[in-house]
């Protein structure tokens, strides 16, 4: 049986399609990591991200990063009042549901991870929206492979908010790829499978777009894990080009907002803790 590593950043973006997997997967994965409190304050962080993006990038990454932990305070407050079953859960609940090791760090190439992660005995790593460049060290670790879960049709819209200039840099085209990680190049290794995402809804959020391409991810990564040794073998290096993006500016915010996108929805937010 397969032995895995997995690699997160918690946020709204990804929880479903996270916990998903490791439930489905619950008896292969040895370790999950997530990332941990960072350097600097909050405050600084803050003034950073608005500086740059603006105030309305402020608050999708709030809602992403901060207030779906009140969701999942809100959707635990739901059940106990309702009876029905609760939706969310923080990933510490469902490692410790299955009785998996759950590691939090800020630093994903220490030596104490990486002691860690060899313990392990690992076949794979699979990194799934995570916000730490792993170098040499853990990339040897697994016997198998290390690959990532990226939310956009690579070559295009390598590097951070894939889902956000999928929807105005690469004309609304939506999608999953795994590919394999290499060496610490950002989004740039060979790909073992890729699907689009037909979105039938264009008055959808980003902050909700997020939430449905990554979680179509689920079923494709599940797809890989079963069937690894077929898709690694077929896997097939990136095309040259496409593109790659990092932080918004407050320009790009205002594009995305004139195609018609607003970043978040409170009403969309909302409603997924009562639906």
């Amino acid at each position: 049986m397969q032995r895995i590593a997995l690699f997160n950043i918690e946020c709204y973006s990804s929880s479903e399609a996270i916990i998903s997997f490791i439930e489905e997967h619950n008896d292969k994965i040895a370790i999950v990591v997530t990332t941990g409190s960072k350097h600097g304050n909050l405050l600084q962080q803050i003034i950073t991200n608005y500086r740059r993006s603006g105030f309305d990038f402020v608050i999708y990454l709030t809602y992403n990063f901060i207030f779906y932990f009140l969701l999942i305070y809100l959707s635990q407050l739901a059940s106990s009042i309702t009876g029905h079953k609760r939706k969310h859960f923080t990933i510490s609940e469902i490692c410790h549901k299955y009785q998996i090791h759950h590691v939090e760090t800020s630093n994903i190439n220490g030596q104490d991870i990486i002691a860690e992660l060899k313990q392990a005995n690992l076949d794979l790593i699979v990194i799934y929206f995570f916000d730490q460049i792993i170098k040499k060290q853990i990339i040897q670790i697994p016997k198998k492979a290390v690959i990532n879960v990226h939310a956009a049709l690579l070559p295009e819209c390598k590097g951070l908010f894939p889902v956000l200039y999928s929807a105005f840099k690469n004309d609304r085209k939506f999608g999953i790829t795994i590919h394999e990680i290499v060496d610490t190049s950002i989004d740039s290794g060979a790909i073992l499978a890729q699907e689009k995402l037909e979105v039938d809804n264009t008055d959808y959020s980003i902050l909700t777009l997020d939430k449905l391409v990554n979680n179509q991810g689920i079923g494709l990564l599940s797809s890989v894990i079963k069937n690894f040794d077929y898709y690694y073998l077929k896997r097939t290096p990136q095309m040259l080009g496409g593109s790659y993006f990092s932080f918004p500016t407050k320009s790009d915010i205002k594009i995305v907002q004139k195609q018609g996108f607003s970043l978040v929805n409170f009403q969309e937010f909302l409603s997924d803790c009562f639906e």
